[in-house]
C-alpha cells in the first residue's frame, strides 16, 4: 500500500531559525507548496530576505510569508511569534521548531542535576565546579 500524500497547501507554519541554513530551506519548500510561512529567527540572510519579498502578498494565487525577530530562549518572544502568526494568518497548523540553541561546554545536558559536574543554582553551594578537562 503507498503512503498516503500529506498536503501542506493553505496551511500555516512556524518555523524558527529559518533565517537561515536547513530551516530556511524547509520554510522555501513549504512556500513553494502552498504553505504559509512566519519564518522567525534573530535575523534574515539576504536569501531569506528575498523569500519573504517573493511571498509578501502582493499575488492571492501564493502563500505568504512573514518574518517575526525571535529568540526562542525568552517566552516574551515566543508569545509575540505566535500573536504575530495567528494576526497574520487567523491560525496556524505547524510548528517547526528548528532554530540552533549554542549551550556551553559545560551545559547540563551532559551533565544532569544533582552530578558533581552540573552547574545549578541547587548544587552550586555544595559542589565546586570545575571547567578544566
Amino acid at each position: 500500500m503507498a503512503p498516503a500524500s500529506f498536503s501542506v497547501s493553505g496551511k500555516t507554519a512556524i518555523i524558527t531559525g529559518a533565517g537561515s541554513g536547513i530551516n530556511f530551506s524547509f520554510a522555501k519548500l513549504l512556500l513553494s507548496r502552498g504553505c504559509n510561512a512566519t519564518i522567525a529567527d534573530l535575523s534574515l540572510r539576504p536569501e531569506a530576505d528575498a523569500l519573504i519579498t517573493e511571498y509578501n502578498g502582493d499575488d492571492s494565487r501564493k502563500p505568504r510569508a512573514i518574518f517575526v525577530k525571535t529568540d526562542v530562549t525568552k517566552w516574551p518572544d515566543l508569545h509575540h511569534m505566535f500573536d504575530e502568526t495567528v494576526a497574520a494568518f487567523g491560525s496556524f497548523d505547524i510548528v517547526c521548531p528548528g532554530a540552533g540553541v549554542y549551550e556551553p561546554h559545560w551545559s547540563n545536558f551532559w551533565h544532569p542535576q544533582a552530578r558533581p559536574r552540573a552547574r545549578t543554582r541547587s548544587r552550586a553551594t555544595t559542589t565546586r565546579c570545575s571547567t578544566s578537562t
